[in-house]
């Protein structure tokens, strides 16, 4: 892919390599990165959604997005990947795979596969392309999440969680918004997170409030990497008239006082 991974162009500055070309040079702006969340939340909610039985990937992470030259996100590496099974039976595996920070905690204890595991991966995503931070390094002493989670509860603001790329004003309230939508995802109890449609499509809205000139022209998501696709972007169309259980207001209203690990796993 031509812009590589997202976790080049996101950590690049914190190892030893540098990125060569163009990448080196241009900031990845958050119209750029929404629009990268998008395309990621389309491919894993046609997993999830649009397969029969549904698919969960199992080690969602930035390395695992890569990007083409206009930014459009292609989940990859389905090594790991898994078709749930039949209600009823069995759905654990005998060895935990992943990796850490982006791994649900109920799996890594439980080695339980659900759609959920991706959502919490998918959590741990946004909160990198937010802060800037990796998954698996929120400080010395913690993952991202649990980083994230912590600084929420002490009442810090915004902008002291955010990558020093991402201080225009003009974005604040979106960035916000997919900050409490991270968090959400990557509750400690799995009921507690979002599906990833409804994931999708608070995605979209704050997509939907970009200036025009920061939109993507004509812009197509690889929404079935290694699948056949069936076109689901016109499975959610902005001005559909939904009901969410997660949706913006949900977010807003959403209380962040309890610690994650706090919370019991079923």
């Amino acid at each position: 892919m031509e812009n590589r991974s997202l976790d080049r162009w996101l950590h690049s500055r914190n190892r030893s390599y540098n990125i060569s070309g163009s990448v080196h040079h241009v900031v990845l702006d958050w119209p750029k990165r929404l629009q990268i969340a998008i395309g990621a939340a389309h491919g894993l909610t046609y997993m999830h959604h649009h397969c029969s039985p549904p698919i969960v990937h199992r080690d969602v992470k930035s390395s695992n997005i890569l990007l083409d030259s206009k930014f459009n996100a292609k989940i990859t590496d389905f090594g790991l990947a898994r078709k749930l099974i039949k209600h009823g039976e069995p759905n654990t595996k005998s060895v935990v795979a992943g990796s850490f920070g982006y791994m649900a905690p109920e799996y890594a204890q439980t080695r339980r596969v659900s759609e959920k595991i991706d959502v919490y991966s998918f959590g741990v995503v946004l909160l990198e392309l937010i802060t800037g931070k990796e998954g698996h390094c929120g400080d010395e002493s913690s993952s991202l999440a649990e980083w994230a989670w912590r600084h929420i509860q002490e009442g810090k603001s915004i902008h002291d969680i955010m990558d020093e790329d991402l201080k225009d004003p003009l974005y604040l309230e979106d960035i916000n918004t997919i900050l409490k939508l991270g968090l959400i995802c990557t509750s400690t109890y799995p009921l507690s997170r979002p599906a990833m449609k409804d994931v999708l499509q608070i995605l979209l809205r704050c997509g939907q409030r970009l200036p025009i000139s920061d939109k993507t022209d004509g812009n197509k998501y690889d929404v079935a990497p290694l699948l056949q696709s069936s076109e689901p972007e016109r499975c959610f169309q902005s001005d559909e008239s939904i009901s969410l259980p997660y949706d913006e207001l949900h977010l807003h209203d959403y209380s962040f006082t309890r610690k994650p690990r706090d919370l019991e796993i079923n």
